[in-house]
């Protein structure tokens, strides 16, 4: 899959968690400026999130060190046959999920334009001591960035000293950057729900705010929600702007007159940081997966032959730990195997192929040419695709002093076409950057996994190549054709059923493919019903 698409599925998918998170938990506090940091924290980390990798502590930590495979750093590669298809279904949903984002992208823009230009058409001038831009027509007063829009002919002088109070938080908070983001959010991910409710939850919570600084300062808040309802019939104004009478009126009403919560409230966000650890490691649930599977072949997962009871003999190097082998400890009634770990500092065989060293072994590039090598090299083979043949084969191979590829081997078959594909193109590789542990080159083994996978078209390949080598069904001395479904018989209904195998008598063969012709060959079943 694109990683550009996995990653903008990451990124919707902490959204939603998170907007889940603070509805359940949050959205009935009165901590206005925390649930404001919680809800541009949510965005930031649905960002980076998937960015994050735990590799590097895997690779690090004693236990993952133990257990990982010899192949934990190589991803799959999935080998497709070309095929042109005269019509590709994600190219035409791309466009137009993209046509979609750029429409919301222009009205946007055109919102913002439409700003500047009644900016223009506005008069600066000090209204009760605060620089605001008068405009001598009827309009909500807004606010966006530094700027207070109001028609002060409209209003008396104590509706006018409440919009100031209410406009100068968005000013000084700088509320518009909030709103430029979540509208933002919406053009990009315009398809996901949760993007236009995380807008609205936002937008309301800058409304709390605002209302909550104009209560402080003394106004009584019975006045004040009567002038939001008398102004809430009046034009709406722009979406990106803070408006004084913005919607839904109930809820902030109820946030006002609602009691203040306890300082302590503040530490139940903290959830957030196991929130924040269950998405990175989701977001690495294929590493570490990979770094655990078990696709190693079970002669090289067996503990080494024990020949007495003290004997052990060396298995394997993971990462910095050796593992020596199995003994049975010094009670001999017991058939308990105590496994032995030892530092690597003991004396290493120049022979010894290790598992996982201080320094992996890399391709000339990194895994990006390395990809780059098998995904032009690879072929898939034309007799594997006229016969359906798909599926993993999995390769291993020795990286050695030198960082020649020595000893491929495939330890996991699907064909043997496919398999001599895959071991040709292993082999032909160029030399790596060879292995070190503690200073030293050593041979590394390593295991890729190659994925031939067909596509859709190709799979009716495979089931028109499985009809042909099916028998010739003949139904009421009747030859059906070779896609006839023989659950399409009720059994109650068959009376008598003769199968002549393809290994019958030549004489018999011969007699049938005279009668049913040449598909014949691979047998015949003939059904009699019952007479109605």
């Amino acid at each position: 899959m694109n990683p550009v698409f996995v990653y903008l599925i990451k990124v919707n998918i902490a959204i939603a968690l998170f907007l889940l998170f603070y509805r359940l938990f949050f959205s009935n506090d009165t901590l206005w400026k925390t649930r404001r940091i919680y809800l541009l924290f949510s965005i930031l980390i649905a960002f980076i999130y998937p960015l994050l990798s735990m590799q590097q502590w895997m690779t690090e930590s004693v236990a993952m060190r133990t257990v990982a495979l010899d192949y934990f750093q190589l991803q799959e590669l999935v080998v497709t046959p070309i095929v042109n298809n005269s019509l590709n279904w994600t190219t035409i949903i791309v466009v137009v999920y993209l046509i979609i984002v750029f429409v919301l992208l222009f009205k946007l823009l055109l919102q913002l334009f439409s700003i500047l230009r009644m900016a223009k058409q506005s008069v600066p001038a000090q209204v009760q001591g605060v620089s605001v831009r008068i405009l001598h027509t009827e309009i909500t007063p807004f606010s966006f960035f530094s700027s207070i829009y109001l028609n002060p002919d409209i209003h008396s002088v104590e509706e006018v000293r409440q919009i100031l109070l209410h406009e100068r938080t968005h000013v000084q908070q700088w509320h518009s950057l909030d709103v430029i983001i979540a509208e933002s959010i919406c053009v990009i991910f315009w398809l996901n729900p949760f993007s236009w409710l995380l807008r609205k939850e936002i937008r309301q919570n800058l409304e709390f705010l605002a209302d909550d600084r104009v209560v402080a300062s003394g106004v009584d808040s019975k006045h004040y929600q009567y002038h939001l309802l008398q102004l809430s019939c009046q034009l709406p104004g722009f979406d990106i702007t803070n408006k004084f009478n913005i919607s839904p009126l109930k809820k902030r009403i109820i946030m006002m007159n609602q009691p203040r919560s306890s300082k302590t409230t503040a530490f139940k966000y903290l959830l957030i940081a196991p929130l924040c650890f269950s998405l990175v490691v989701l977001s690495n649930a294929e590493t570490l997966a990979n770094s655990i599977r078990e696709l190693m072949p079970v002669s090289d997962t067996l503990p080494a032959k024990v020949d007495d009871d003290k004997a052990v003999k060396p298995l394997n190097a993971i990462n910095g730990l050796t593992v020596v082998g199995y003994a049975t400890p010094t009670d001999k009634k017991s058939k308990t195997l105590v496994k032995q770990v030892v530092t690597s500092s003991q004396a290493m065989d120049e022979d010894e192929v290790f598992v996982i060293v201080d320094e992996m072994p890399k391709y000339v590039g990194g895994d990006k040419a390395l990809f780059s090598y098998l995904g032009t090299s690879i072929r898939y083979p034309v007799e594997a695709q006229k016969n359906g043949i798909q599926g993993r084969v999995i390769c291993q191979f020795v990286v050695d002093t030198d960082g020649k590829i020595i000893n491929p081997e495939v330890v996991r078959s699907v064909s043997p076409e496919l398999d001599a594909e895959a071991l040709r193109v292993v082999s032909s590789m160029p030399a790596w950057l060879p292995g070190r542990q503690k200073e030293k080159t050593v041979k590394v083994k390593y295991t890729l996994p190659i994925n031939f996978a067909l596509q859709n078209n190709d799979a009716a390949t495979k089931e028109r190549a499985t009809v042909k080598d099916m028998p010739v069904i003949v139904l009421d001395e009747k030859v059906m054709e070779e896609n006839f479904d023989l659950n399409s018989i009720k059994p109650d209904e068959i009376d008598e059923i003769k199968v002549h195998k393809s290994n019958d008598d030549l004489a018999v063969k011969e007699e049938l493919i005279k009668k049913y012709g040449e598909r014949a060959a691979k047998g015949v079943i003939l059904i009699s019903t019952k007479k109605k």
